[in-house]
């Protein structure tokens, strides 16, 4: 692997051409665009890591395919698809092995089959918003995996075409005071002041997307508006202090850039609990299970709530957490199905939900279940996982609890 410094000029890259897993660290936008106007003569993928992102790039035909931030692909999938009318019962877990393919190509190619504007349009929406974060860093590092293999049956953005809208836009993000790139989160300062500036309508869901967690691109799709108006109401409010526009945080990843990523599964013994968790949400489910893989516990999900009985059937877990609010079956009714199963019948089982209201918590009672509430704002989850764990400690020990 040939690493290069950003020190070199523009011609040198463009004449000999990037060779593949050939590593350039420490370079500018400028070397950077350059390289991909080279490189997408060809098709493969330019992986580009800044101190605070990482992402994949499918080039080919002079142009961009997909552009997918780590650790975000999923996400952001479902929540543009979600904007456009689409949801999806089941996301299927990608493979990230091979480093010269995009995470999600397949199943994007899948649903571009069934719904291609769609699809056509939030591609678009997903290059342009990365390709405007990558435009707001500085300290490029990058490296060429070529894919010369890969038929591309998706819709292929001139880079002339994106430059030229980003170019515009950056100008503008460039004038903020306080707002600075579109992967910025947003801490809620002043209620009060946001109450009225807001208004009444708005300012439950305007509340609950400043909790800190939120990003201004997440928050921009929240109200399905432009992430240019977004960003400018909230630096307007983050002047005022009545939001808080906070720091991008350094990436942390395991993997160097152009080293064949590793997959990182944690070792859990085979006797340790094993827990089942029932929710539609597949963001959710993936959040649940690093957490309590992490701790030590066997886990396995499902979002079908009709299939769930099954399923828990099969894996034979000692404790079973449901949602409440699910499209083809509620929690309570999953709860009666579970019930009637003789080998069930004494199975631990936990509702999860974000409404902690007496009557959930009444019928949790009355189905013989406990009641876990989920946290509402960022401030909820330290108390969300104590609770978590206090209950898997009396329910579903692990080996290594100590029980008093």
């Amino acid at each position: 692997m040939i690493a290069m410094t950003g020190s070199l000029p523009n011609s040198d890259i463009v004449s000999t051409n990037l060779t593949d897993g050939q590593v350039v660290r420490h370079a500018t936008l400028h070397i950077l665009l350059a390289a991909m106007r080279v490189m997408s003569r060809s098709t493969g993928v330019i992986q580009v890591e800044t101190p605070h992102h990482r992402w994949k790039l499918l080039l080919t035909g002079g142009g961009l395919v997909l552009a997918e931030e780590e650790g975000q692909v999923i996400p952001t999938l479902v929540r543009k698809y979600n904007n456009k009318g689409i949801s999806f019962s089941r996301i299927p877990e990608w493979e990230q092995r091979q480093t010269n393919r995009p995470y999600c190509y397949p199943f994007v190619n899948n649903v571009y089959k069934k719904y291609a504007e769609i699809t056509k349009e939030v591609l678009r929406e997903i290059i342009l918003e990365n390709l405007l974060a990558l435009h707001l860093e500085d300290d490029f590092s990058f490296v060429w995996q070529p894919a010369s293999d890969l038929q591309i049956t998706l819709p292929v953005w001139q880079l002339s075409m994106l430059e030229n809208t980003i170019a515009n836009e950056v100008r503008q993000w460039q004038k903020f005071e306080c707002v600075k790139h579109p992967f910025q989160l947003v801490q809620l300062v002043d209620a009060a002041n946001l109450l009225a500036r807001v208004g009444n309508d708005n300012f439950p869901l305007f509340a609950k997307v400043t909790t800190g967690q939120d990003r201004i691109c997440t928050i921009a799709d929240t109200f399905k508006q432009p992430i240019y108006r977004t960003a400018l109401l909230l630096d307007k409010l983050a002047q005022k202090n009545i939001v808080s526009i906070l720091q991008l945080q350094e990436r942390k990843s395991d993997n160097e850039i152009g080293a064949q990523p590793t997959v990182n599964t944690p070792v859990v013994a085979k006797d340790e609990p094993k827990v089942f968790i029932v929710d539609d949400s597949p963001v959710l489910l993936q959040q649940m299970q690093r957490l309590l893989v992490s701790w030590g516990y066997q886990v396995d999900f499902t979002d079908d709530a009709e299939a769930a009985t099954d399923k828990i059937l099969h894996y034979k877990p000692t404790i079973v957490f449901i949602d409440i609010n699910m499209p083809s079956l509620n929690g309570f009714d999953l709860i009666k199905q579970i019930r009637r199963q003789r080998e069930l019948a004494s199975l631990s089982l936990v509702l999860v939900t974000a409404e902690n209201s007496m009557t959930n918590n009444f019928r949790a009672r009355w189905a013989s279940c406990r009641f876990l509430a989920k946290p509402r704002s960022s401030t909820d989850t330290p108390k969300f996982r104590d609770e978590l764990r206090n209950l898997l400690r009396e329910l579903a020990p692990l080996s290594t609890d100590t029980l008093v």
